[in-house]
């Protein structure tokens, strides 16, 4: 249908876009005019970011961020887990911060190898398989060529197969990204109880209308009072343990 698209910058230095079809429906857009982006000075960052890209979907903006709050809780006890590594690329670059920093800590990275699971009618897109073009060899062979002696791999479905390879301990930074509600469900459950006030959940995929069971799960948590919620534009949500 014919729409009618209006631009305006308001006094923050947003671009809108209104758009409306001739039946009334409007839909709005907003384009920041932001212009820090530090990732691009940060030249560690860029290196180990060039190493891992062709092993992760996860793009340059969310890659930053993960960067940058691997570094931010270091004053907490615990390991890291990603649940959802795929090839390893965005587990491999929270390692190599971590590594950097001079940090003990382990980061496990938790696949089934074989494929999404745990599909429901909560998920649009995934009817299970999906996304099995990976291996624990992979993942291993890229941890080794970024020299990273502080990867775990752990394969089968978490938790239910590969939990037994995660020490018992505590866990500061959790980056859940699987795609689909209840394993995102089934990860948080393990994980919330070994987590320090102040550790963070990051999951991926936030507000991707492919990954609806995802954002609702991260939602549902709002209500809860010992968390922060936040959700970010650029498909991360970010929960954060206060209580």
């Amino acid at each position: 249908m014919k729409s009618v698209v209006r631009r305006l910058v308001n006094g923050l230095g947003y671009e809108i876009e209104r758009k409306q079809d001739l039946s009334g429906s409007s839909e709005e857009l907003v384009r920041p005019h932001a212009t820090h982006a530090p990732w691009r000075t940060d030249m560690e960052f860029q290196r180990v970011y060039a190493a891992i890209r062709q092993h992760t979907m996860v793009d340059i903006y969310r890659c930053y961020e993960l960067w940058m709050l691997a570094a931010q809780n270091q004053h907490l006890q615990g390991d890291v887990i990603e649940v959802g590594v795929w090839r390893g690329g965005s587990g491999c670059l929270i390692a190599s911060r971590l590594q950097q920093l001079g940090s003990t800590a382990r980061v496990y990275l938790c696949d089934t190898f074989r494929g999404m699971v745990k599909t429901s009618d909560r998920d649009p897109l995934y009817r299970g398989g999906e996304l099995a073009d990976t291996s624990a060899r992979i993942v291993e062979d890229l941890a080794r060529s970024q020299h990273l002696s502080n990867v775990e791999v752990c394969p089968g479905i978490f938790p239910d197969e590969s939990a037994h390879l995660v020490p018992a301990g505590s866990v500061r930074l959790c980056h859940i990204d699987v795609d689909v509600y209840d394993s995102a469900r089934d990860v948080l459950a393990w994980v919330w109880p070994k987590m320090p006030v102040g550790a963070m959940v990051v999951y991926d995929d936030y507000g991707f209308p492919t990954c609806a069971g995802v954002t609702a799960h991260v939602d549902e948590q709002r209500s809860m009072g010992d968390r922060v919620v936040i959700h970010n534009l650029n498909g991360h949500g970010i929960v954060i343990k206060t209580a």
